[in-house]
């Protein structure tokens, strides 16, 4: 009887070796910029120069600025076209 026993467990062990040797599903990171709320300008709403311009003096102290568009240079479509097709405006 106790051969039986231990055969049985030694089948079940065997049986989900497989199961336990498999990788767990990788979740994937939530996109960060996707999930943040943007302004109409198409740029992060709490980071938007235009909507909030008291923000322009930590652009600006940065040193990330478009002093001929009047917004930091990180966001300024008109010299970086990239951005526009990022759906900066």
């Amino acid at each position: 009887m106790r051969s039986l026993r231990s055969l049985s467990v030694v089948v079940s062990l065997v049986l989900a070796l497989p199961a336990l040797a498999e990788e767990p599903p990788r979740q994937q990171p939530p996109k960060a910029e996707a999930e943040k709320p943007k302004c109409e300008h198409g740029v992060q709403k709490t980071l938007c120069t235009r909507c909030n311009p008291k923000l322009a003096a930590v652009f600006k102290a940065k040193g990330d600025w478009c002093a001929e568009h009047e917004r930091p240079e990180s966001q300024c479509s008109l010299c970086h076209p990239d951005l526009a097709q990022k759906g900066v405006k």
